[in-house]
């Protein structure tokens, strides 16, 4: 009876933490710190695998009313869990319209825009109403040291922003802004590099490279 109580007790504490830990565990493999929301819902279906827990935590409480002992805690945690660990746990399907993987759009904004950027990346995009939003990390320190050749060799990379075009840059993106080293604005509309719109309608493409964690962030706004 002890044994099956201390049990109860147990799944109690692991069926209230799952929540967190399962998703501090999607966060971590996911590289939240490169790849940010994206990563972590790449990696959500994570949180699918504590629900074992969960019902664990609910047959040992079935067990415990039947020998009248208290039982009530390991239900009510895992009614509140459960369904968080299944909501969050699915966002991978959730937000399959939203979020891609595709490794082949820094390939697509290479072209547009006329640099060279690198071959070798891992990429997070988010596609939101007014624009889409990629984090991309560099995967060897062979094509981080050609990249930053090029950035050192093209005039077009700045190591600082014009207030005009920061201006235009959505609040996040600006914030985040200083933790990068070199810049790139491509206004799409009039063909130009560095140069602030005129008034009227206008598509630009930002780039930002962030050399310590070897990331670029690429905004691509319509």
């Amino acid at each position: 009876m002890k044994e099956r109580k201390a049990l109860g007790n147990v799944l109690f504490w692991l069926t209230l933490i799952s929540p967190i830990a399962s998703f501090a565990i999607a966060g971590m493999i996911g590289e939240a710190n490169i790849f940010e929301v994206a990563g972590i819902v790449r990696y959500s279906w994570v949180m699918l695998l504590f629900i074992p827990i969960g019902v664990f935590s609910i047959l040992i409480g079935s067990k415990l009313k039947s020998s009248n002992q208290s039982y009530k805690k390991n239900f009510i945690v895992s009614f509140i869990c459960l369904p968080l660990l299944i909501i969050f746990g699915s966002y991978r399907l959730i937000f399959n319209n939203v979020v891609s993987y595709d490794a082949g759009k820094v390939s697509e904004i290479a072209v547009k825009i006329n640099l060279e950027l690198p071959d070798d990346v891992k990429v997070a995009t988010v596609k939101l109403d007014l624009y889409d939003m990629s984090c991309v990390k560099i995967m060897d320190d062979e094509s981080t040291e050609a990249f930053e050749r090029e950035i050192g060799s093209n005039k077009l990379w700045k190591n600082e922003l014009n207030s005009e075009i920061k201006g235009l840059l959505p609040l996040d993106i600006l914030y985040e802004s200083v933790n990068y080293d070199y810049f790139v604005f491509y206004n799409i509309t009039s063909n130009e590099y560095n140069i602030p719109p005129k008034d009227g309608e206008f598509e630009y493409i930002f780039v930002a490279y962030d050399r310590e964690m070897q990331k670029l962030k690429i905004l691509e706004f319509r």
